[in-house]
């Protein structure tokens, strides 16, 4: 996210005419100041409005993995056609076979006890192969929106998580640079203790090490990672995560101009949002609001907004890469 992007190419007179005269306060239905030892940020509640995200059927990954027999040790493409061709055709068949049936064993044992960890070792399992081992409401959705792309403090952290079979959508926001640290305490203490899987867009790669960087900066620990993982090296080594980014790069290679998140909306979801500020503008908008909030609090509602867009469309598609599991 750098700064050298063309700030002009957005028009910000309308914006800045609409919400003329507002305060934070008047942006949002559901907010809430939330507290902490280390100081104070908004949390900000939002409905999913028409776009409702359905219920994910997570369980359709496992049949994935059952019947891709590479997964045993020593089986390649050449030798799974020949399995496929005598009518070998899923894990539980290869038990019958004296070479591979150990080998099958072990994976299947994997798989009923749901062992994400050691599948995710196999080069043949994908992350959304894995979604089987876990529950809907054990799944977090994030995103998050920083001042730079390197080193800076993050503004806003999006979540999203399903109760009940409904999906709901929370927003850390730092009114200032200085509420970044108990926005971190509070994802760390609060948050993620409740889930066992991520779900993002390209957050193996950004939002991940990121986060674990600003953990470190403040706590010089990274609560993502198991005991006795090199803290700068693993930054994720206790939760499940499945990348959305990845996946659609694979599934749909060739199929789209390009894999942001904003082409797959359009292309796979038939879904343009109604927020057209680009992510690579949310740093500055940002800091024109911490310099002039009373003139500049539109700009800041259209970062939050961007960050809600995000959150919203995973699931959705989600649901789609798991429909072509």
């Amino acid at each position: 996210m750098e700064f050298s992007y063309n700030f002009e190419s957005l028009d910000i007179t309308n914006i800045i005419e609409d919400y003329k005269g507002k305060q934070l306060d008047d942006l949002f239905e559901t907010q809430k100041v939330i507290e902490n030892g280390l100081g104070e940020f908004l949390e900000i509640s939002r409905e999913c409005g028409e776009i409702n995200p359905i219920t994910l059927n997570l369980k359709a990954s496992r049949r994935r993995i059952l019947c891709n027999l590479k997964t045993v040790y020593n089986i390649g493409e050449i030798t799974e056609k020949r399995f496929i061709n005598k009518g070998v055709k899923t894990l539980y068949d290869l038990r019958y076979n004296i070479r591979f049936r150990e080998a099958a064993n072990e994976m299947l044992s994997l798989i009923q006890r749901k062992d994400f960890h050691n599948l995710n070792r196999n080069k043949y399992v994908y992350d959304l192969d894995t979604s089987f081992c876990f529950d809907q409401d054990e799944l977090l959705f994030f995103d998050i929106e920083t001042l730079g792309i390197y080193d800076s403090p993050i503004i806003i952290i999006g979540l999203g998580y399903y109760n009940k079979e409904a999906y709901h959508i929370l927003q850390l926001f730092a009114r200032g640079l200085e509420e970044e640290i108990a926005l971190c305490e509070h994802l760390r203490a609060e948050v993620l203790p409740r889930f066992k899987c991520f779900v993002s867009y390209n957050g193996k790669s950004f939002d991940i090490p990121y986060l674990a960087n600003r953990f470190l900066y403040y706590f010089d620990e990274n609560p993502m990672i198991s005991e006795g993982d090199t803290p700068y090296k693993d930054f994720n080594t206790k939760f499940g995560h499945i990348d959305l980014y990845h996946n659609c790069r694979r599934k749909f290679k060739g199929r789209f101009p390009d894999y942001t998140l904003s082409t797959i909306e359009k292309e796979l979801l038939n879904w343009e949002r109604e927020n057209e500020l680009a992510s690579n503008l949310v740093g500055i908008c940002y800091k024109k609001y911490l310099k002039d909030p009373k003139k500049y609090i539109g700009l800041v509602k259209e970062c939050i907004d961007h960050n809600y867009f995000d959150i919203l469309s995973l699931p959705l598609i989600y649901n789609k890469l798991l429909e072509c599991v």
